[in-house]
This record gives structure tokens, C-alpha cells and sequence, in this order.
């Protein structure tokens, strides 16, 4: 108690001369650190402003760095796509080329295999045709003496039809004419069909007739029996006139019967 009343009786006393100024000289120290510490703070915040301006600076510059790279990044992916794009292309096209190379390839060989194959055929049908060209020679050479019999038959022919010509031209209607097996020969200004057929027992021609002929004018048709030189009658527009078949023969040659008309003396 007697403490705590001492220290009271020590606050509530006068403060001397000297006692202030050591109070003075003891508080002189806080403002000078006060001002220490806000020089402190203003250097901070300074530098705080300007790092944070430069830092803004760079900020904005690497902003700028990066969309530049962004856009050179967008630039060179579109260059990309379009040179990917043209390559594909490329590629298309050098497959579509490749596929008609190979397609043009294949028929190419396919045509060079069937000519071939046409070749090899042709070369063995022109091996039969130069056999059957030699067997034909031979057998033309086997026949080179009918041939010439038949020369002579027929310049005999012509010698005969040289004389009944001109021993019968004034009563000739029709001259010595060769016809083949149902051949059509005119008569009478092409008015009278004549048609000459080989005899057989289903003719009903009498025994001994080598052919029969049908004379055929509009809807008239007459048959007529024929023997070698021996002359059948028949009636042409009110007129008799003789059919005389001259020459017959059994062979394979195109015209084997001469034949003549004549007026009936």
C-alpha cells in the first residue's frame, strides 16, 4: 500500500526543468524513426510503382509477343492445312494417274495376249490355207486334162453352132443357149419362161427323156419331155415351133444342157 501510494504522490507531483528535458530528449528518437519507417514505406511504394509499371510494360509487350506468336502460330496452321490439303490432292491425283497407268497397263497386255493369241491362229489358219492351196494345185493339176477336154468340147460345141447357125438361122427363134438345173432362160422377146429340170421317174416323162422343161408365159405353163436331138413340138401364141435339146451332159459344170428353139417347117 505504501508503494502504491508512493508512486501516486510521485505522478501528482510538478515536473521540474530538468525532468522535461530528458522527457524531450527520450521522445526525440520515435519521430525520427516514425519518418524512417514512412521514407522506408515511400521508397517501397515507389519502387512498387515503378516495378509495377515496368512489369505492365513487359506484361503488355509479352501480351503483344504472344498474340504475335499466336497469330504467326494461326498463319503457319492454315499455311499447314493448305499444304497438307495440296499434298492430299497431289496424292489423289497420283493415284488417279497410278490407277489409269495400271488399268491402261493391264488392257494393253490384255490386247498384246489376244493378239498374240489372234496371230497364233492366224499363223495356223494360214498354215491350212497354204496346205489347202497346195491340195487344190495338185488337184487342179489332176484335172488340167479334163479341163482340156473340156476346151475341146466346147470349141466343138461352138463349131456346131457355127454351122446349125448358119444352116438354120432362118428358122431360128431362139439360138443354141446353156442353162444350168433350174435356170431361167427368155424366149420371144422375154415373153416365154423357159426352165429346164433333170428327168426322173417322178416326172412322168417317157422312158429315155434326159430332161423336161416347164415353158411358162403369164399364167400358162406347159411341160415338155426332152431327149437328146430329137425336137419336141409345142403351140406358142397360135404358132408351132420345135424345142430342141442339143446337148446334155451328167457333170458337175455349171451349164450342162445347150438348147435352141426353131420355127416347125
Amino acid at each position: 500500500m505504501q508503494g502504491e501510494k508512493t508512486k501516486r504522490a510521485a505522478k501528482m507531483r510538478p515536473i521540474t526543468l530538468g525532468e522535461k528535458k530528458r522527457r524531450t530528449v527520450r521522445m526525440r528518437p520515435i519521430p525520427l524513426l516514425v519518418c524512417f519507417v514512412c521514407l522506408i514505406g515511400l521508397s517501397v511504394s515507389a519502387t512498387y510503382l515503378i516495378d509495377h509499371a515496368r512489369y505492365e510494360k513487359q506484361s503488355g509487350n509479352k501480351a503483344q509477343e504472344i498474340l504475335a506468336v499466336q497469330e504467326n502460330k494461326k498463319s503457319l496452321s492454315i499455311a499447314l492445312e493448305n499444304a497438307l490439303q495440296k499434298l492430299e490432292n497431289e496424292y489423289s491425283n497420283l493415284e488417279s494417274q497410278y490407277k489409269d497407268l495400271a488399268s491402261k497397263l493391264d488392257t494393253a497386255e490384255q490386247k498384246n495376249t489376244l493378239t498374240a493369241s489372234e496371230l497364233a491362229s492366224a499363223l495356223k489358219d494360214l498354215e491350212a490355207a497354204r496346205v489347202d492351196a497346195l491340195k487344190l494345185k495338185g488337184e487342179l493339176d489332176a484335172k488340167l486334162p479334163e479341163i482340156e477336154a473340156l476346151n475341146v468340147d466346147r470349141q466343138t460345141l461352138e463349131q456346131k453352132y457355127n454351122g446349125s447357125k448358119e444352116m438354120l438361122a432362118p428358122y431360128l427363134i431362139l439360138e443354141p443357149t446353156l442353162v444350168g438345173l433350174g435356170e431361167a432362160a427368155k424366149a420371144f422377146d422375154g415373153n416365154l419362161m423357159i426352165v429346164l429340170y433333170e428327168a426322173s421317174d417322178m416326172d412322168k416323162c417317157q422312158q429315155g427323156s434326159t430332161a423336161f422343161t416347164y415353158l411358162i408365159s403369164g399364167k400358162d405353163k406347159t411341160k415338155l419331155c426332152l431327149r437328146t436331138g430329137k425336137p419336141e413340138s409345142f403351140k406358142y401364141r397360135g404358132e408351132k415351133s420345135l424345142f430342141n435339146l442339143l446337148e446334155s451332159k451328167k457333170s458337175k459344170g455349171a451349164h450342162p444342157y445347150l438348147f435352141s428353139i426353131l420355127k416347125e417347117w
